[in-house]
């Protein structure tokens, strides 16, 4: 079983994207940034032999984040333990990663970052490749991968860059891309 986690902020006015809120008020960057995560997350939708772990922030604030973003993903969830599951899903918000074999992280603000993208990047990893990381256009990352018990000689992989909305310039270049329309679907879903 894999993992991915993704670290998501509480979509509150004021506490996301301080380069857009400047441009547009806190009030449009916060529908932005909901709109950004939750076109990310449907996007990893049907990540198959995986588990999404979203690292809330501040730590106090998993319900809240549930309650507003779970019913955004899928109409009915089940709850195994403290695993929410639902077709295509399989969302947690913390616990223990010692199980999971391989352990990613992504960057909630990279909607380019699917379910097809991620299997992709992880093919081979453990085998051919110990560790894999995704760098993002403009710096940072918004992808990396190891595999937990994977022999030390085994090469690094790069896998192309992906862009990362945090500006306002990168919100209008998403909106021109094969992602505007669920982007703006989500922005209007969040009026």
């Amino acid at each position: 079983m894999r993992l991915l986690t993704l670290k998501i902020k509480e979509p509150l006015p004021g506490l996301v994207l301080p380069e857009m809120a400047a441009d547009h008020g806190p009030h449009e960057a916060a529908r932005r940034y909901r709109a950004i995560v939750v076109t990310t997350l449907r996007q990893l939708r049907g990540l198959t032999d995986a588990r999404l772990r979203l690292a809330v922030e501040p730590s106090d604030a998993h319900e809240a984040v549930r309650f507003w973003m779970l019913p955004r993903l899928a109409e009915k969830w089940r709850t195994e333990d403290t695993v929410f599951h639902s077709e295509g899903w399989e969302i947690d918000f913390g616990g223990n990663s010692d199980h999971f074999l391989i352990q990613a992280s992504g960057e909630i603000l990279c909607p380019h970052l699917g379910a097809r993208w991620v299997h992709a990047a992880l093919l081979g990893l453990g085998r051919t490749t110990d560790q894999v990381i995704g760098p993002a256009s403009g710096g940072g990352e918004y992808f990396r991968a190891h595999a937990v018990k994977a022999p030390d000689d085994l090469p690094l992989r790069i896998l192309p860059e992906l862009p990362v909305i945090q500006t306002s310039e990168h919100w209008h270049q998403a909106l021109d891309s094969v992602l505007g329309p669920a982007l703006k679907r989500a922005w209007e879903e969040e009026a």
